[in-house]
């Protein structure tokens, strides 16, 4: 995941800016820090199993300050991993972290959107930036959670067949 998080970032060094429609708002240039956030929110997985709270919180405040930071469109992989994970576990609060980390991320990159699409002088063309990316992040961060409950419930299923009713996890 590092590796194409930081590929991703240094192309936004190496390669033209991203601009889809005239009027594109600006991005700011990757500086030390937002490839410290890159390797932050990536390297920090690592340590997941013995601490998924932290590491999940520590992956999405990642991804968060680098979209806040107005930098160039990237860094998803670190907070989708921790939703889809934290949402295939059973139990209920880290199952609502998964929630929150997944809205949290997807309020960050709703206000980058907004932040590329104000310049934007055409209403219809601003709207259908703002419409487009939003769904984009919607299904890059939700998407996680369903897949994840997916997850729980089909490993709660076979449990469940294996073993009987009694002994099936807690939900």
């Amino acid at each position: 995941m590092l590796v194409v998080e930081l590929g991703a970032t240094i192309g936004t060094v190496t390669g033209r800016p991203f601009a889809p429609v005239d009027g594109w708002g600006p991005t700011r240039p990757a500086d030390v820090l937002a490839f410290a956030l890159v390797i932050l929110g990536s390297l920090v997985l690592a340590a997941y199993p013995r601490f998924p709270l932290a590491v999940s919180t520590i992956a999405t405040a990642s991804y968060i300050v680098f979209a806040l930071r107005d930098h160039e469109l990237g860094m998803f992989l670190p907070p989708m991993v921790v939703a889809l994970t934290l949402a295939a576990r059973p139990a209920r609060r880290l199952r609502l972290a998964a929630i929150a980390c997944a809205g949290a991320s997807l309020a960050a990159g709703l206000v980058w959107v907004s932040h590329r699409a104000e310049p934007i002088e055409e209403p219809g063309v601003a709207l259908l930036v703002r419409v487009a990316f939003g769904v984009v992040l919607a299904v890059f961060f939700l998407a996680p959670l369903l897949l994840g409950e997916i997850v729980r419930l089909r490993s709660a299923a076979r449990c469940l067949a294996r073993t009987g009713p009694r002994s099936a996890p807690a939900h």
